[in-house]
């Protein structure tokens, strides 16, 4: 591949996917800095592995896997930092964001602060399949996980958004 070839063929992959790799990386790392750069990495590493792209395969499934390998050595080098802990008890409601009456920025708020409560491997599933589009198949293939396992992680994710927001769903209503 020519240098000009790879050239245009990164501005392609960048320009079809840029928006989604960052709302990906924004959902799984939680954090609109340290997403930014992770997707900034995640795009020199494309650069860098375009010589591994294969012609047959997807390409958004190749990106996602780049994406994801990044976001999860930011979220290991995170959690070395800093050890938090995301437990709750369903029982205090006085975790969840309070409401500024403005309605869809408020769901917008609650929806991230519930996907941020979920397990990493529950987020990333959760969003490939509900956000992006993938089929389980396609989330297996991203995340090496079995198809039942996927399958599993979403409906658990579902599972545990619903119990995180059920207090505050009423109010949408």
């Amino acid at each position: 591949m020519t240098e000009a070839e790879r050239r245009r063929l990164f501005n392609e992959l960048y320009a079809e996917y840029d928006r989604r790799i960052f709302a990906y990386c924004l959902y799984v790392i939680g954090d609109r800095d340290k997403a930014n750069d992770v997707f900034q990495e995640v795009f020199i590493k494309v650069y860098k592995s375009l010589h591994t792209i294969r012609e047959e395969g997807k390409s958004s499934n190749w990106l996602f896997r780049i994406a994801r390998n990044e976001c999860l050595n930011a979220l290991k080098a995170t959690q070395r930092n800093d050890k938090r802990n995301t437990s709750y008890d369903e029982s205090d409601t006085s975790y969840i964001p309070a409401l500024d009456g403005t309605g869809y920025n408020d769901e917008i708020t609650h929806l991230h602060w519930g996907l941020q409560q979920l397990s990493n491997e529950q987020r990333e599933a959760l969003v490939l399949a509900e956000f992006e589009g993938y089929s389980l198949k396609e989330i297996a293939e991203v995340t090496g996980a079995s198809l039942s396992n996927v399958k599993v992680r979403i409906f658990r994710a579902k599972q545990k958004l619903y119990n995180l927001l059920q207090p505050i769903l009423n109010d949408y209503e």
